[in-house]
């Protein structure tokens, strides 16, 4: 045969191999298709689990329920499938201390849809035995490494938990880390089952590492942020022995300026002298801010606010915040300065100047007022401040036009252990204020508002999907009478932030214009039961209520305001948007609407 007969040859012979291969691979798509089609479906039945928490978590892990919907492709798989279910029950079971535990397995796989049985019988639960800490070595840790007494939430004779063992394990190195011990690690960690005593000995290695100080601090990142004004963050003093809590400290001061995007800090080796440099890495982010928002009430209509802040106006973090208000019943523009950690840390200077024109049923207003002062944040719960302010005003409440020129020395108190600033579900806020004030031009003469409020959030459940929130405030003026007073510094109640299904500043006597008139007292408080249906949406029930008196103080047997309603609330990214429709069920008089409807950003409190 010639070459062109070879070649001829050659590819009939590869054109009849493909077309082989072709027809062979779409019989076994096909007879794979038919496989894929014989799925075996099933049940499952899991009893016997000892508690709550070991069935949440297998039924969470179990493979058998997560993929019911995903059959197995065939009984094979099927006992894959039942064989590492088998596996995770037991790593749950002795996560918590059933280690004695038996599973038993019952499956007809002639049945469809094959049942699949697996019962446990988890036998008695192990409790923590002994516990002990040493060195490499095997010299326990002596009293000034080891934890102090009582300090391991981990205690002989409890329920064995895994976690607990953990979270005993971190805490260990943590109080090593707060006694200038920072590199201390866990060389190893031993477990032993004594299953005649049926417990868990358990022993730790623990390498604690050289003794640091702390050393020379040193920054990298900083651009804008004056070296100064960052050494003034810092929560420890050099030559200090190292606490890893103030370190965190630090972090999170760092932080809290706004001005970093990240921050790090690294605990370098210490040299001969034990001194221990450290590091500070920061990525500096934009110190401008422009944010505003929306809000809208039947009684006030549609609201705007706008501002504009400047973090590191100077670059020792001075901050600027501009901010302006504008509504149906009015406008505002005010500007607030800071000047932090002025001569004392955490004690910053502030000012403040404010113009306001405001239209409202209850008065007309032209006012500026100037300020200063100090604002001392405590603790991360206790705030406190203090200072000085002058405002002059020009008032028309409908019976008389004045105009006040008034010194006040504004003082408040304030705790908040509350977890969110927009949507709170559990912890407290408490806040005090007590303000005297004097009319340089003898119109009003000199009188004293104190004011006190309270709010508390209560979690139904574990989730916090349940919120109970309570709200109480009170206040009393003394001095002058209420119709003697500027009517901006009377006591209103009624609108989105008090008495809801009363219009604003009308929960309270009127004038014969229905005109709310004030008082010299106040009385509110609030009930709403916060439920959040799924991820994004929540409803919430309330009851308000409060009123204003003409005495000094409340009368607290008198008739009061109340309002109740249905809120709505949607979970976005910036905090729950608000709406809120509500109407007056006790003290409701002919020029009160029968509905209020309030939208806002936030809870109500």
């Amino acid at each position: 045969m010639d070459a062109n007969g070879m070649r001829r040859g050659f590819e009939a012979g590869s054109a009849r191999a493909r077309l082989a291969l072709g027809l062979g691979l779409a019989v076994m798509l096909a007879l794979g298709a038919g496989v894929a089609r014989a799925a075996t479906d099933y049940r499952v039945e899991l009893s016997g689990l000892p508690d709550d928490t070991t069935r949440g978590l297998v039924e969470e892990t179990s493979e058998l329920t997560t993929l019911k919907d995903k059959p197995p492709p065939s009984l094979t798989a099927l006992r894959n499938r039942i064989r590492g279910d088998l596996d995770r029950i037991r790593l749950v079971l002795n996560a918590y201390g059933w280690f004695d535990a038996t599973l038993d397995t019952s499956v007809n796989e002639e049945q469809k849809p094959v049942p699949v049985a697996i019962r446990v019988t988890p036998g008695q639960r192990y409790a923590v035995g002994a516990l002990s800490i040493v060195d490499p070595g095997g010299v326990p840790l002596g009293a000034a490494l080891a934890p102090p007494p009582g300090s391991l939430a981990l205690k002989a004779g409890q329920p064995y938990e895994a976690q607990a063992v953990l979270d005993a394990e971190a805490a260990i190195i943590a109080n090593l880390g707060r006694r200038g011990r920072p590199f201390a690690k866990v060389v190893h960690r031993d477990a032993v089952l004594d299953r005649a005593g049926r417990q868990v000995n358990i022993a730790w290695s623990i390498d604690y590492g050289p003794r640091a100080s702390f050393g020379a601090t040193s920054f990298e990142g900083l651009e804008r942020l004056k070296d100064k004004a960052a050494r003034a963050l810092l929560r420890w003093r050099e030559g200090d022995e190292v606490n890893i809590d103030q370190i965190e400290e630090t972090r999170r001061a760092f932080v809290a300026t706004g001005l970093f995007g990240t921050v790090g800090i690294t605990t370098g080796q210490p040299g001969p002298d034990g001194a221990a440099p450290m590091l500070i890495r920061v990525t500096e982010s934009k110190p401008r801010t422009i944010g505003g928002g929306l809000r809208y009430s039947t009684s006030d209509g549609p609201g705007a606010r706008a501002f504009w802040e400047h973090r590191n106006l100077l670059g020792g973090r001075e901050t600027l915040r501009i901010t302006a208000d504008v509504a149906q019943s009015g406008y505002s523009l005010d500007a607030k300065a800071k000047k932090p950690d002025f001569e004392w840390r955490d004690v910053d200077l502030v000012f403040e100047a404010k113009a306001d024109r405001e239209e409202l049923d209850a008065y007309d207003l032209d006012a500026f007022s100037v300020g200063g002062g100090l604002e001392w944040r405590y603790s991360p719960q206790w705030f406190f401040s203090g200072g000085a302010l002058f405002e002059q005003s020009h008032i028309d409440d409908g019976l008389t036009t004045e105009d006040y020129t008034l010194v006040g020395f504004p003082v408040v108190a304030r705790r908040d252990t509350s977890n969110d600033v927009l949507d709170p579900t559990r912890g407290h806020r408490l806040t005090f204020s007590l303000t005297p004030y004097y009319d340089l031009a003898g119109t009003a003469g000199t009188f004293l508002i104190g004011q006190a409020s309270a709010a508390t959030y209560l979690p139904l459940d574990d989730a916090e999907d349940y919120v109970l929130a309570l709200r109480g405030g009170i206040g009393a003026t003394i001095g002058g009478s209420t119709y003697s007073l500027p009517a901006n510094k009377r006591f209103y109640a009624g609108g989105g932030d008090s008495v809801r299904g009363f219009a604003y500043q009308a929960a309270g006597p009127l004038d014969d214009h229905s005109s709310p008139l004030g008082g010299k007292s106040l009385l509110t408080g609030a009930v709403e039961m916060r439920w959040r249906v799924t991820e994004t949406i929540g409803i919430v029930p309330f009851v308000d209520f409060g009123s204003v008196f003409e005495d000094s103080i409340p009368d607290f047997g008198a008739d009061l305001f109340m309002g109740a309603g249905l809120g709505l609330r949607y979970r976005s990214p910036i905090g729950p948007l608000r709406l809120d429709v509500a109407t007056p069920i006790m003290g409701k008089r002919n020029s009160d609407d029968i509905i209020q409807i309030y939208i806002s950003i936030g809870q109500a409190f």
